[in-house]
């Protein structure tokens, strides 16, 4: 398998030549387990773990390696260790659980990310979980793509279709069944060679069953769902990659039990373009589309122009990303704080040393 095989293109190798006659060599992360690291380069798939100094050179947790990143390997004695990562083409990423502000990165170096829903009656077809995972994509840099799971199971697919399209913008929507085949084909021909794609949404709407029926085989595990209330048990725990006959790669991202987007207000107009759009109309630049006269997304809320549970749902997410900035903010400050102190004692020291 060659490089342009594992999805390797110009962007990448343009940052490749910064490290020309190294002696690094480059691979893909397929998945991680706990510090080991299973990628594949020209060689073949790989174990490998970071270099000791990578924590030193790491800003953070989201600069360590993740399922789709291209990472440069120095091989001794047949032990490969990860050197650097290379500059990564898109992030899917999230806010991490709690109160923290940091960045968990789910999937690097996505082309195509379709956000998966479930047509089978129960909670798996939520239109504002799909705004959500649309801000998160769109921040991303990849591609997103609708995709309504399990159409045979739903009596009024059309009807869907048309649900998912208010919320979609010009972003594809595409009714398909894992189970019959159905729609699997348009589906599958969007990942061509050399194309990455990743799966996401939540726990139980089938998208390991999507992978497996596009591989035609049963590479991923899938999972029964709870009789209450159809929502789905985790079987992908971690991200992995797959190959399709066609050349196209899939990255199978787990389930996510909690949302909550990383981005910034671009990502968040980007899915809602229409508020976005009105909001240029307001009298006010920092309107904040609530209380404030000559609001113009008031205005077409009240004019039945615009869904409320979709307004209710953007100020929501736009509220969580102000929180979020706050805890940059405040995270930047108390790093910088550590940082003057930190030197503050390496001159008090040397000074001292001076005097002896």
């Amino acid at each position: 398998m060659n490089l342009a095989d594992l999805g390797w293109n110009s962007f990448f190798e343009e940052n490749y030549s910064l490290f020309a006659g190294s002696g690094l060599v480059p691979a893909r992360i397929i998945t991680r387990e706990g510090n080991v690291y299973h990628a594949e380069g020209t060689g073949g798939p790989v174990e490998t773990t970071v270099a000791g100094h990578f924590s030193y050179i790491a800003a953070g947790q989201n600069d360590y390696p993740a399922a789709g990143d291209w990472v440069l390997l120095r091989e001794s004695s047949g032990v490969y260790v990860i050197e650097r990562v290379l500059e990564r083409k898109s992030r899917f990423s999230r806010r991490t659980a709690g109160r923290r502000s940091d960045e968990q990165i789910i999937a690097a170096n996505i082309d195509i990310m379709f956000i998966t829903a479930a047509l089978d009656g129960g909670r798996n077809f939520n239109l504002r979980s799909i705004e959500r995972y649309l801000v998160m994509v769109n921040d991303s840099g990849a591609q997103p793509v609708i995709v309504l799971n399990k159409c045979d199971l739903c009596a009024d697919t059309a009807g869907a279709l048309q649900a998912a399209s208010t919320v979609a913008g010009s972003v594809p929507v595409l009714a398909v069944s894992a189970v019959t085949g159905q729609g699997m084909e348009e589906l599958t021909l969007l990942v061509g060679r050399g194309i990455t794609a990743a799966f996401t949404g939540p726990s139980g709407v089938g998208k390991s069953a999507i992978v497996n029926c596009m591989l035609g085989k049963p590479v991923q595990k899938t999972g029964e769902q709870r009789a209450d209330d159809l929502r789905g048990r985790h079987t992908t725990t971690t991200g992995g990659l797959f190959f399709t006959k066609a050349g196209g790669i899939i990255i199978d991202t787990p389930g996510l039990r909690e949302l909550k987007p990383y981005g910034d207000t671009e990502s968040l107009d980007n899915a809602f373009p229409e508020i976005a759009d009105a909001g240029n109309g307001c009298r006010f630049r920092d309107c904040t589309h609530t209380d404030e006269p000559g609001c113009a997304v008031r205005q077409m809320l009240d004019k039945g122009l615009l869904d409320e549970p979709r307004y209710l749902n953007y100020l929501k997410i736009r509220d969580e990303m102000d929180i979020l900035d706050g805890l940059k903010s405040e995270k930047g400050r108390m790093e910088k704080k550590a940082k003057e102190k930190s030197l503050s004692k390496l001159l008090k020291n040397y000074h001292k040393s001076e005097h002896l």
